[in-house]
């Protein structure tokens, strides 16, 4: 994991813990002080497991805005797993120029296989506000 992810979750005050899972990641808030707890699936690679991270914490700075039942309430269940999703794609893409890709020859395509993702769309739309045609 890079240095900046790190430096990311101590500044949030995350503990970061790596178990066998039945799904990718999950994010338990702390109470009463204790830090927020980020599980992560203990089989994922280094890759899933930073996307996982990042699709973690887009729910704590995104989820708190959306009003409705994560759980009950199917609205904003696809609402907080968009927002989550766009921060994590976001974030990669932010990465993946950083690393020095040059943004005239990026297609959306080869960049969300980069990512490790299907959400085409996300990527796309991510993309698009980095070119200036």
């Amino acid at each position: 994991m890079d240095t900046e992810l790190k430096t990311l979750i101590k500044d949030l005050n995350i503990k970061l813990e790596f178990a066998p899972l039945h799904c990718p990641g999950l994010l338990v808030h702390g109470k009463d002080g204790k830090p927020n707890v980020m599980i992560v699936n203990s089989s994922y690679n280094e890759e899933q497991a930073k996307n996982v991270i990042l699709h973690e914490l887009g729910h704590m700075k995104h989820d708190k805005d959306v009003q409705g039942d994560y759980v009950n309430d199917d609205c904003a269940h696809t609402y907080c797993e968009h927002g989550a999703n766009s921060y994590l794609i976001r974030e990669r893409v932010k990465e993946y120029f950083a690393l020095g890709n040059d943004l005239q020859t990026a297609n959306w395509l080869n960049l969300a296989d980069y990512i490790g993702t299907d959400n085409y769309y996300l990527v796309r739309e991510e993309l698009s506000k980095y070119r200036i045609d």
